[in-house]
């Protein structure tokens, strides 16, 4: 006798589980690319809402205002340090290690002033400085000229 395969309601039988197999992997495919969509389309104020959770935490909030005093009172140290380095090179212009301190205290001043910009103008920091700091430092003030 011959074999033809399985009999007609074993094979029906196979295709609904095939079926039902390939439903629930297209099923699972449909969750898994609408999660992707919803989670892409909350992205935005998902991330403004976290950055705002995270820019008004205390935490957040005191090391910005320390590093801001730390900030502003290295560069009016650093400004008297100039006038300190100054007098030296005028009573000794032919010093060169008097000249080489000048020139690089006035760099180093400069770069400071540009931290505190820079820092003055990050979203997590702008808003914590104390009422007496400068919104910037500006190099026409005699206390933070650089000169």
């Amino acid at each position: 006798m011959r074999d033809y395969g399985a009999p007609p309601s074993e094979a029906k039988e196979g295709m609904k589980i095939a079926l039902v197999v390939v439903l629930a992997l297209l099923l699972l495919g449909l969750i898994a690319a609408g999660i992707w969509f919803f989670r892409v389309a909350v992205a935005q104020p998902k991330g403004e809402g976290d950055a705002h959770i995270q820019k008004y935490s205390a935490e957040n909030w005191v090391e910005a205002q320390a590093r801001f005093e730390d900030m502003y009172a290295e560069v009016v140290a650093t400004d008297q340090k100039i006038q300190v380095a100054k007098e030296r090179l005028d009573a000794n212009p032919d010093d060169r290690t008097a000249e080489d301190t000048y020139y690089g205290t006035k760099t180093i001043c400069l770069s400071f002033v540009g931290e505190y910009n820079a820092e003055a103008r990050k979203y997590l920091a702008e808003d914590f400085r104390a009422a007496d700091l400068p919104d910037q430092i500006s190099t026409t003030d005699p206390t933070t000229d650089c000169q």
